[in-house]
C-alpha cells in the first residue's frame, strides 16, 4: 500500500459510542470489599467515539458510524461528540437498550479495568448501502468488534468492499474482546484490510505467542498487509524495509491508560492520511498514546496538535529517531489553535 497522500483528508470511523465512569482508587479490592472512588468522573468514550474525537483534534474531517441509546447518556455524548468536531450523521439511536457504559476502575500505578456494556452498541442497523460514499472519504477505520455478530459483519464487509472501489484504504483496530472470542475471523480479515493495529496483548490471544517479534511475524504470514504493533511503554512495533522496527516510546507520569491506544491510533491515521512516513506516524503516535495517559480520561481530554507539538520539542532521542521527531515538528503548524485543533 502506498503512503502518498490521499487528494482527500476525510475518514469514516465506525466503533463503539460509550459513556465512561471513572472512577480512581487506592488499590484493587479483594473478593467482597467495598472499592469506594473519592469521586467519579463522567466522559464520552468508546473506541469509535475516542478515534474520532482523536482525528478531529487533529484537523482531520471525520464521520463516525455508531448506536446509542435514545436515552440522557446518549444525549449526553452525542453533545461532547459534536462540541469535538465530529460528523454524527450516520450515528443511530435505539429504545431498546442503553447507551453503552463502562465503569473504569483505575489504580494509582494508572492501570485501568473494564465493567460494563455494549449496550446499543450492539443494534447498529446497516445504512441504506455505502455506495452512497461515492468517493467521499479517504479511507475507514474500524474496530474488531463490528464483527462480533453477523448483522454488522455484513455491514462490515459491504464497507470495506466500498472503500476499496473508491480507491481509499481500510485500517482495523483490534480489541481485547474479539481478539479472544472471535480469533479466526479477525485473522481473516486481517487480510482484508490494509492496516492491522493491535496491542501485544491482542498479538498473544491471536497468534498464542509471547514474543512480540514473533507475533509480528506470524501476522504478516498470517497475510495482513501493513501490521502497526502497540506496545505501551515500551514503544510499538512497525515494518521498516521489510524489517520489524522498534520504535521509542516517551517516559511519563501515567495517570490514567484510558484512551491511550486510540490516542495512538488517531495520531497514526491522520499521518497516513497526510502521506507521512511510517516511522514519522509511529513515533508521533507513540508521542498522543503518552500523552493521553498522563491525564484522566479519553474522548473530551485526548490531547491536542499543541500538546503533541509542545511534548515533542521537549524530547531528545538517539540520532535516528531524534531526526524522525523533528521532520514530525516540521509538519506540525508552530500555531495549532489557528488550525482549529487546540484543546
Amino acid at each position: 500500500m502506498s503512503n502518498k497522500a490521499t487528494n482527500k483528508s476525510s475518514l469514516l470511523v465506525w466503533g463503539d459510542i460509550n459513556v465512561d465512569i471513572l472512577g480512581r482508587v487506592k488499590a484493587w479490592p479483594e473478593p467482597g470489599d467495598d472499592c469506594l472512588a473519592e469521586k467519579l468522573e463522567m466522559h464520552c468514550g468508546g473506541v469509535g467515539a475516542n478515534c474520532a474525537l482523536g482525528l478531529a483534534r487533529w484537523g482531520v474531517s471525520t464521520r463516525l458510524v455508531g448506536c446509542v441509546g435514545q436515552d440522557l447518556f446518549g444525549d449526553y455524548v452525542l453533545q461532547a461528540l459534536k462540541d469535538g468536531g465530529v460528523d454524527l450523521r450516520w450515528v443511530q439511536r435505539t429504545t431498546a437498550a442503553l447507551t453503552g457504559m463502562l465503569y473504569i476502575n483505575v489504580t494509582p500505578d494508572g492501570e485501568r479495568t473494564f465493567f460494563g456494556s455494549r449496550g446499543a452498541n450492539g443494534l447498529f442497523r446497516q445504512l441504506p448501502g455505502w455506495a452512497a460514499l461515492n468517493g467521499r472519504v479517504s479511507a475507514a477505520h474500524l474496530a474488531g468488534h463490528s464483527f462480533l455478530n453477523r448483522a454488522s459483519e455484513r455491514a462490515a464487509k459491504q464497507l470495506i468492499k466500498a472503500v476499496h472501489g473508491c480507491g481509499g484504504w481500510v485500517s482495523l483496530d483490534i480489541g481485547m474482546q474479539p481478539s479472544k472470542v472471535i480469533p479466526r475471523k479477525i485473522l481473516q480479515m486481517s487480510r482484508r484490510v490494509d492496516i492491522l493495529l493491535l496491542s501485544s496483548d491482542e498479538a498473544v490471544a491471536l497468534t498464542g505467542v509471547g514474543d512480540p517479534y514473533e507475533g509480528f511475524a506470524r501476522l504478516q504470514e498470517a497475510g495482513a498487509h501493513e501490521v502497526v504493533l502497540k506496545l505501551g511503554r515500551r514503544g510499538c512495533l512497525i515494518c521498516e524495509n521489510d524489517t520489524p522496527t522498534l520504535v521509542p516510546s516517551f517516559a511519563v507520569r501515567t495517570v490514567d491508560s484510558t484512551g491511550a491506544g486510540d490516542a495512538f491510533v488517531a495520531a497514526f491515521l491522520h499521518a497516513r492520511l497526510r502521506g507521512w512516513s511510517t516511522a514519522e506516524g509511529a513515533l508521533a503516535a507513540n508521542a498522543a498514546g503518552a500523552l493521553a495517559a498522563t491525564v484522566v480520561g479519553a474522548g473530551d481530554n485526548l490531547p491536542s496538535v499543541r500538546d503533541i507539538g509542545a511534548f515533542l520539542r521537549a524530547q531528545r532521542l538517539e540520532a535516528k529517531w531524534d531526526r524522525v521527531r523533528l521532520r514530525v515538528l516540521a509538519c506540525l503548524p508552530r500555531d495549532s489553535s489557528a488550525a482549529g485543533v487546540s484543546r
